[in-house]
């Protein structure tokens, strides 16, 4: 009885230890893609959306100084396995613009609103 118990939590260990590993690669791989936008103009990042009700969305914008969208990343999925993906629906759209509740093509809900939230905050530091 005590070796059953003792593989199950070694088991539930091992497990929780493989997911923490593959969200931190999940994480580094993000920010080296943010960091990479950081060429393009200002970054800023927004998060949208429930954790376990329709997913989890992150979406990096970087803008010019006149506030427009010069590339953005987004990231959302079920699993440690999602990588950041580029958003060309994003690239062209104003500051402005993605503040209201604007519809884009080939945005989710979740994207879209993860993508207001980072034009609201990239407000200070770009002029619109």
């Amino acid at each position: 009885m005590n070796a059953t118990w003792t593989l199950l939590l070694a088991a539930v260990v091992g497990g929780w230890l493989v997911q923490a590993y593959f969200t931190y690669r999940q994480s580094m791989d993000f920010n080296r893609s943010v960091v990479a936008l950081r060429q393009h103009g200002t970054v800023s990042v927004g998060v949208a959306g429930k954790r376990y009700r329709g997913g989890r969305a992150f979406v990096a914008l970087a803008l010019d100084d006149q506030g427009t969208v010069q590339d953005a990343l987004g990231l959302s999925g079920w699993t440690t396995f999602a990588r950041g993906r580029p958003l060309p629906g994003l690239v062209g759209a104003r500051a402005s613009t993605l503040r209201r509740d604007t519809h884009v093509p080939g945005l989710t809900r979740q994207q879209r609103d993860a993508a207001r939230q980072a034009a609201e905050l990239a407000r200070p530091r770009v002029r619109t």
